[in-house]
């Protein structure tokens, strides 16, 4: 199943490459607005390539039983992912990226089973390294209730 799953995503990021490329990639100091789907696809691509190595390595009879085994869909944690992007998008303008993104991510941590400190390092590094890398390359983010 595992080799299905690493084709179609193989598949998606070659298309998601080539129409990126077609959209024009720019320079260094002008991006063009295929440049991150671009990087994107790229990263999606060598991911699922090494995925797909990966599982056609694997013996197909006796490790599929035992991987179907442990990986049983927990349909809460899926409808918590799902909850908690509608209200990012929600709540960014009104709050704010750095204090939305911040609860996001603690949210999802958590939901990982993180200790809370991890869960609030991890929260507030993440938050501040998006923020300051996609302000570095000038991405305005809503501002929110912070003003700044």
């Amino acid at each position: 199943m595992e080799k299905y799953h690493s084709t179609f995503w193989t598949a998606l990021s070659l298309f998601v490459v080539i129409l990126s490329y077609n959209m024009g990639l720019g320079g260094f100091h002008t991006p063009g607005p295929g440049l991150m789907p671009f990087l994107l696809g790229v990263f999606l691509l060598l991911t699922s390539l090494y995925l797909l190595w990966k599982s056609l390595l694997k013996k197909v009879a006796t490790e599929e039983t035992a991987t179907e085994e442990q990986s049983q869909t927990n349909y809460q944690k899926i409808g918590l992912v799902l909850a908690s992007l509608f209200f990012f998008a929600l709540l960014l303008e009104p709050l704010g990226y750095l204090i939305v993104t911040f609860l996001f991510f603690v949210l999802l941590f958590r939901s990982v089973g993180n200790r809370w400190r991890t869960v609030l390092m991890a929260s507030a590094f993440t938050t501040l390294v998006t923020y300051f890398g996609f302000t570095f390359f000038g991405v305005r983010f809503p501002k929110g209730i912070l003003k700044f």
